[in-house]
């Protein structure tokens, strides 16, 4: 094999690397999104402060906890705890809105 086939085998195994590493967390939360999103639906109105969510993404999920980022005028990264087989929540930031209050950043991105 040449070097300029094993250079160009060696640039698309890194694309591929680096691709992969970029959009796990989209392939993530768009799967439990997916699987469990029906549980999470209308939950960003336990703060009784946020509009109804344009749409939400499940970040993490697991029996007992979530965490779920609704988008709506702002986006708020919530985070719920099973308690008697319900999700309430326990912990609320928010990330950014378009009012300018808040401005942070947060991986994976939605806006």
């Amino acid at each position: 094999m040449s070097i300029s086939k094993k250079l160009i085998i060696i640039s698309i195994v890194v694309v591929v690397i680096i691709s992969l590493i970029v959009f796990f967390p989209y392939i993530k939360a768009e799967y439990l999104t997916f699987r469990y999103g029906d549980e999470f639906s209308g939950l960003e109105q336990q703060t009784n402060m946020l509009e109804k969510a344009k749409f939400y993404k499940i970040i993490s999920y697991s029996k007992d906890k979530a965490t779920v980022f609704y988008v709506s005028d702002t986006g708020d990264l919530i985070t719920f705890k099973k308690e008697n087989n319900e999700w309430e929540m326990n912990e609320w930031k928010t990330i950014w809105s378009t009012s300018g209050s808040a401005d942070g950043f947060y991986w994976p991105y939605y806006r």
